[in-house]
């Protein structure tokens, strides 16, 4: 193979790698929407199928696999298990994610904790430090990216009290 076609073959698989990552990005995008639907209805696992992953343009190696496994270990943090398999034949592909159950605790109102420290703590949901978001009327704090799951008349992932709203802190 002289030069030229090496050249282009390197351009073909960078090019191919790009559009693999890019459908990854976008099928990890969707299965975590579903994901954190169900999370928040109580569940402890997401299952997705995708039938015409590989008749999009992708194609089913075990290096996609690879691929998709890692962007799901880097998506959901190492507290939950995920895998990638294929599906009917190798012509589809299966996302699954499973999360602990969250621990059962007494619902303690704001009031009765008293002022809160300046200390930073972590978010409750995914562990991140930056809390400047508050859940109103039961007080617990997220960061920002967590508390946007949160509509009006969703139970509050920490209490399992109905969230009336949210407010920014120190914005």
């Amino acid at each position: 193979m002289d030069f030229l076609e090496q050249l282009d073959e390197a351009s073909f698989r960078k090019q191919q790698h790009a559009e693999q990552e890019r459908a990854a990005k976008a099928l990890i995008k969707d299965f975590q929407k579903k994901c954190s639907l169900a999370f928040l209805k109580g569940e402890t696992e997401c299952r997705h199928e995708d039938n015409m992953f590989f008749y999009n343009g992708n194609f089913p190696t075990d290096t996609s696999l690879m691929l998709l496994d890692k962007k799901l270990q880097e998506t959901f943090g190492p507290i939950c298990k995920t895998w990638v398999s294929f599906s009917n034949g190798r012509h589809g592909i299966v996302l699954a994610a499973a999360w602990p159950e969250p621990p059962q605790r007494a619902v303690q109102h704001w009031s009765s904790h008293g002022p809160r420290s300046n200390l930073i703590s972590q978010c409750p949901v995914c562990l991140c430090r930056a809390e400047v978001v508050v859940l109103t009327p039961c007080g617990h704090m997220l960061c920002v990216s967590c508390s946007n799951i949160f509509l009006r008349g969703t139970a509050c992932l920490v209490c399992r009290e109905p969230v009336a709203g949210r407010q920014n802190l120190f914005s």
